[in-house]
């Protein structure tokens, strides 16, 4: 019994051993039972010394975080596991974005949560934006818009992109698909030896003896526990996405659908078009005009009054610093020539 808890113990120590050296040198395939001192002291020295090994060590490869790894049983574990078949599975992830017209919106908005329904979908996300008060009490022509993000059925996304048709006229569409069958297996793969490995130091914390080996076994479970939780998250995600396709759709309230590409027009047509559009925008520019002079119509005839009030204010004080201004100069003159009559008074001779 003594003996076979001197080779459980030298097991973990080799496994850690290879661990650590796997971080800082490439050559660290193998390692001897010297390196065992480093971890348990004298009492691994002497267990690497004493214990027998009839068969040789199994080979160990070691992963990105640098972890040792069994080769056999990460090779075991990623042939044979049920969720890697022989012939695996496509893991492909589809999404797309699609811009809708509609010149009924809420009729396309009720159409849409049917469809929704009708496909096995549900909403992410969603957006509306209303009609605008200010510009409609003005009579201005108001579009509201709707954004949203659906999840649908992976099997029954082509026939939710058929049938998007149905909500109104669609200018644009793009379908984006990625490819995640290497990696997924691949990441189940190390997930499967990570748990091989779980449950390995599950068998030795049952016939630990020593403090020092639980606390060892403790610290390389968490470890191992971590990456666990990372990769399991890492293929929930996956198969989220992959089960379920992401729709990101912008829905548009337009006046008239968008014409067809300019490429398709002819000539004649491109310039009725443009004489067409020249025409309404005179006309939106003098209703436009028309509508602010109305609204502004109150205030020009206060802002009139206020006008004419200034004016009529400035030309009456014009008119008192002129008058004054006249007055002093008669003044003025009349001094000078009551000054000049005195002065020809005193020059006449007397008799």
């Amino acid at each position: 019994m003594k003996k076979m808890n001197r080779a459980i113990s030298l097991i973990l120590v080799l496994l850690m051993a290879l661990s650590l050296c796997a971080c800082g040198s490439s050559n660290a395939k193998g390692t001897a039972a010297s390196s065992a001192p480093a971890y348990g002291g004298s009492y691994y020295a002497d267990a690497a010394a004493e214990a027998p090994m009839e068969e040789p060590m199994e080979a160990y490869d070691y992963d990105e975080a640098g972890f040792a790894v069994n080769e056999a049983a990460y090779s075991a574990a990623g042939a044979k596991t049920e969720d890697a078949p022989e012939e695996s599975p496509e893991k492909i992830i589809y999404s797309s974005d699609v811009n809708v017209e509609t010149t009924e919106f809420e009729q396309t908005l009720a159409r849409l949560d049917e469809m929704i329904a009708e496909y096995g979908g549900w909403v992410e996300s969603s957006s509306v934006n209303g009609a605008n008060f200010y510009n409609q009490s003005r009579g201005y022509v108001t579009n509201r818009s709707a954004n949203y993000t659906l999840r649908i059925p992976s099997d029954r996304f082509d026939a939710m992109m058929n049938g998007l048709s149905a909500l109104g006229n669609i200018p644009y569409t793009h379908t984006y698909t990625e490819n995640v069958t290497a990696q997924y297996f691949d990441v189940q793969a190390r997930l499967n030896a990570y748990k091989t490995q779980e449950t390995r130091l599950l068998e030795m914390m049952e016939v630990a003896e020593t403090v020092e080996d639980i606390i060892l076994l403790e610290d390389r479970l968490t470890e191992l526990r971590y990456e666990i939780e990372s990769l399991q998250s890492t293929l929930n995600n996956w198969d989220r996405r992959v089960s379920y396709s992401t729709v990101y759709l912008n829905i548009q309230e337009v006046q008239e659908y968008t014409p067809e590409a300019e490429n398709k027009l002819t000539f004649g047509q491109k310039l009725a078009r443009a004489f067409t559009d020249g025409l309404r925008s005179v006309r939106d520019f003098f209703e436009d005009f028309l509508l602010w002079f109305l609204e502004a119509l109150p205030s020009l005839a206060v802002l009139a009054v206020v006008v004419v009030l200034v004016v009529l204010l400035v030309k009456k004080i014009g008119a008192r610093r002129k008058e004054k201004k006249q007055k002093k100069l008669a003044e003025q003159y009349a001094a000078r020539q009551a000054a000049l009559e005195a002065q020809r008074q005193n020059e006449e001779p007397k008799e």
